[in-house]
């Protein structure tokens, strides 16, 4: 009986030693997260602060591609360039040539040699967040999706670069596109897109339960504390049409009714669905705005040919660069002189608004023509992605919560 004394007070103390460790971790967690005790994952916003943004070098083929690589080294940002292999020779003549770049500029330029396909590279790169072990430093993990499009070399490149960087990557196999996620740091937003095409669901998984529990899956694999799916929507990508400021403001585009009633060359099936786009974005609005400070962001009247957005820039170290469509607005076939003008000014009265939301949000601006981009579809948040620094993102969390 004396022989078995001894084993059970070390094995009662070894208890009471990890229960503490448990405690004393779980209590670490909670504050730096600012998460329950059990999530010790969470995602990392958009306007926290960044080292580098990536981007394909199919950016460069485009009119401002280079203007927009300027404007995030301004943003005291890294590039990281993608290079398909065949391509690199030809990108390195563009910018060794550009006069916009100076040599400190083409320094902070990294080529990552990455083969892929798609210049889209916020839909096929995967989710940043911040992941903690016990007794280790947080690192920076990514979270992968399975990218609709069905592109193999795009699938795979998230892969390809977690090895050049040394970044782990998880996967997760859902299929969903990057441009359908928005978060705070702490809640997730995304939107399940309503279609009969099954090829371009964003959200769906061989188990029918997923969009029930999908709360319970993000929660586990990206840390997200709450996870709202807003359905009936705009646009199956939120990042057309929402983006988050800061932990409590959350952007969501606004079509004035007005103006879509006075917006000329117009037809009447044109103006009936600009009208449900608007109800559809102010319903968001209103669901949302008891978890949020909602600021309602102007945008222009779609038509059948083009969708301008604003929401779809790019928040970098305290710099917004937001798409612009005013001053290189071409004059379309059917538009007279005079509708051409008045469109330009529609556009530039509203791009002024635009900018001042952005700067009272206390952000730097930099606005950049995006008619090119927009009309394949997409915009400047749409060809980026964002690398976080790690230690920026934790002193400030330390900051916040001591």
């Amino acid at each position: 009986m004396k022989v078995l004394i001894l084993p059970l007070l070390a094995a009662l103390f070894l208890s009471f030693v990890a229960a503490w460790g448990s405690l004393s971790w779980r209590s670490q967690a909670s504050s730096l997260f600012g998460l329950d005790s059990e999530v010790k994952v969470r995602p990392i916003a958009e306007y926290e602060p960044t080292f580098g943004i990536g981007l394909s070098e199919q950016i460069l083929q485009k009119k401002q591609g280079l203007a927009l690589l300027k404007a995030i080294i301004e943003a005291d940002s890294r590039i990281y360039l993608f290079l398909s292999g065949e391509k690199r020779e030809a990108m390195d003549k563009i910018l060794r040539s550009t006069p916009l770049l100076h040599g400190t500029d083409r320094d902070s330029i990294i080529k990552i040699q990455l083969e892929h396909e798609s210049t889209w590279v916020r839909d096929y790169m995967p989710i940043p967040i911040l992941k903690k072990f016990p007794h280790i430093t947080p690192t920076p993990t990514f979270v992968d999706f399975v990218y609709r499009d069905g592109n193999t070399l795009d699938d795979a490149a998230i892969h390809q670069m977690g090895l050049a960087i040394n970044l782990s990557v998880d996967h997760l196999p859902i299929v969903m596109d990057g441009g359908n996620f928005a978060s705070n740091g702490k809640d997730c937003l995304l939107s399940e897109e309503v279609s009969d095409d099954p090829e371009i669901l964003l959200l769906n998984s061989a188990e029918q339960p997923l969009l029930s529990n999908i709360d319970k899956v993000f929660r586990s694999a990206l840390g997200c504390r709450n996870t709202k799916i807003v359905s009936q929507i705009p646009h199956p990508h939120v990042d057309m049409w929402m983006k988050f400021l800061n932990s409590e403001t959350l952007l969501i585009n606004q079509i004035d009714a007005k103006d879509i009633e006075s917006f000329p060359g117009l037809s009447r099936s044109e103006k009936e669905k600009a009208l449900k786009i608007s109800e559809a974005l102010n319903q968001v609005a209103e669901s949302l705005k008891s978890d949020y400070k909602i600021i309602r962001l102007p945008s222009p009247v779609p038509s059948e040919e083009l969708s301008l957005t604003y929401a779809n820039a790019i928040l970098v170290n305290g710099t917004a660069i937001v798409p612009r469509y005013s001053k290189e607005l071409s004059q379309d076939a059917q538009d007279t002189l005079e509708t051409w003008q008045w469109k330009k000014n529609y556009l530039e009265t509203m791009e002024t608004r635009i900018q001042d939301i952005y700067k009272n949000s206390g952000f730097k601006v930099i606005a950049i023509d995006s008619n090119e981009w927009i009309k394949d579809g997409g915009s400047f948040h749409c060809v980026t992605f964002h690398l976080p620094d790690i230690d920026a993102v934790l002193k400030l969390s330390q900051k916040k919560d001591p």
